[in-house]
């Protein structure tokens, strides 16, 4: 999926007199890209829900979550990765926060069978559309393209179909 597709947005202007552009540093970029690459291999984000649940444990899950919080803290540590992108890391990594909160120190969270799996499915699409919303953000700011698998995860195109 092209970054113009998953959001547009103003990367520069023009008048009659005459038009301004401009691109971000380099080094953020590079960092934001880092970020995505790692991203598109967590199944945790990726899977389609009903087959994570028939194939998945919450266990996977959970460190899978804490792996990528692990992850993002490191990359927030990293002084090229710039005020913007560091905004959106850190909410990636708050929404880890409350996907551990809800899963609970035992991932009591998610019974198979059970009323408490909801709130163990609840937390997890919670965080898939936090990252999914910030993934776009970035992905559109630093124009990186996004495996579909990722694009899967963004929110729906806002269309006026009536």
């Amino acid at each position: 999926m092209k970054a113009l597709e998953i959001m547009r947005r103003i990367k520069g202007f023009s008048t009659p007199l005459g038009g301004v552009d401009w691109d971000l540093p380099l080094p953020q970029r590079a960092v934001a890209k880092k970020v995505v690459v790692y991203l598109e291999d967590r199944r945790v984000l990726t899977m389609p829900r009903a087959v994570m649940h028939a194939v998945e444990e919450p266990d996977h899950c959970v460190a899978s979550v804490l792996q990528i919080r692990e992850t993002l803290t490191q990359i927030l540590m990293d002084p090229d990765t710039g005020d913007d992108l560091a905004e959106n890391l850190k909410a990636m990594r708050a929404a880890c926060r409350r996907f551990l909160n809800a899963a609970g120190p035992n991932h009591s969270g998610h019974v198979r069978g059970h009323f408490e799996s909801a709130t163990f499915g609840a937390a997890l699409g919670e965080l898939r559309a936090v990252f999914g919303i910030q993934l776009g953000v970035i992905a559109a700011r630093y124009k990186l393209e996004l495996s579909e698998e990722l694009a899967d995860i963004l929110p729906a195109p806002d269309t006026d179909d009536e």
